[in-house]
């Protein structure tokens, strides 16, 4: 499964590990670690939007209703 970051929605590529939207990115590629399984469409990928700083939106792409419940879980803690 894929993760995208978006910005202003242009694709980003977040390699500072100081920056807070890379923070974001790596905390959800670490929920994929645990949750991937889930998903077995290998075109699913979360396009995670970090236009407004410290809100980030999160959109599922072709992923199945299961994983779907189970990111949303995780996320909402």
């Amino acid at each position: 499964m894929k993760l995208i970051c978006l910005k202003n929605g242009k694709e980003i590529f977040c390699k500072d590990p100081l920056d807070l939207d890379y923070i974001e990115y790596d905390v959800v590629n670490d929920y994929l670690k645990i949750i991937g399984h889930f998903e077995k469409n290998p075109r699913a990928c979360i396009e995670l939007d970090l236009t407004i700083p410290f809100i980030p939106k999160y959109n599922l792409v072709n992923c199945n209703s299961v994983f779907t419940q189970k990111f949303n879980q995780v996320i909402n803690r």
